[in-house]
């Protein structure tokens, strides 16, 4: 699937068709990635999944709405540190619970640790991550206008994917939904060994706070304990 480009059927006239080597997409987005292709990354730069995860990556927690804290990753508000939730409420996020979704995402100084200023390539192209061969047809929302979501892309300007890349896309979406399912009921160490000590926060896309392996590991055990929050105790651990 890896080599598969997310090219449309039928380019309009003066459509690109292949990337043109800007290298916004490596500077704008989080970059995350899973445990199958951290396996084939770590053996592409000759490293164990151990070494790789300790040089080229981070701890990426997603924050999202959720309708109530019946899902084990999913917690009331007022059980977060108060400084997340605080830069949580400053970034727009709405609603009375949250689900937590944890990933493990490369490194990003200005641009994505495996972006080459010298070639405006990738240094792991061969082997990255399926997020990455999808853009710009990549999204969590169906039937997504790429061309409005990433206007800087020349590639989003053509009239649609192929089937074969919604396709490929759909199935990726599911690939993370298991993730999480796993992390969920297994928990999640025992659903990937190797995560980075430390990370960021994400809320709509951006990094809103740091935060430690240690924290996050605290944070789901609140949540699969089901606490119910306390108007007189307020957030919890600062």
């Amino acid at each position: 699937m890896e080599t598969v480009a997310p090219l449309p059927m039928t380019p309009p006239p003066g459509a690109v068709t292949a990337c043109q080597k800007c290298g916004e997409c490596c500077r704008r987005y989080t970059i995350s990635t899973l445990p199958h292709e951290i396996e084939r990354q770590a053996k592409f730069f000759k490293l164990s999944e151990e070494q790789f995860i300790s040089i080229y990556t981070r701890l990426l927690v997603q924050f999202l709405p959720y309708h109530s804290s019946d899902h084990p990753l999913s917690m009331h508000v007022k059980m977060l540190p108060k400084k997340i939730w605080e830069n949580l409420q400053s970034s727009g996020f709405e609603g009375e619970y949250v689900i937590i979704l944890p990933m493990i995402g490369f490194k990003k100084d200005n641009y994505c640790v495996f972006f080459d200023s010298k070639t405006f390539g990738c240094s792991m192209h061969l082997v990255k991550p399926m997020q990455c061969t999808l853009f710009p047809f990549t999204s969590l929302k169906d039937n997504e206008d790429y061309a409005k979501a990433h206007d800087f892309c020349e590639l989003s300007k053509i009239s649609s994917p192929t089937n074969s890349t919604s396709e490929i896309q759909k199935f990726h979406r599911q690939e993370w939904g298991v993730f999480f399912d796993k992390v969920a009921h297994w928990g999640l160490e025992k659903t990937y060994p190797h995560w980075p000590e430390d990370g960021h926060v994400l809320h709509n896309g951006k990094i809103i706070a740091p935060i430690q392996k240690k924290q996050l590991l605290a944070l789901l055990e609140l949540a699969g304990k089901k606490n119910k929050p306390s108007n007189e105790k307020g957030n919890v651990a600062q």
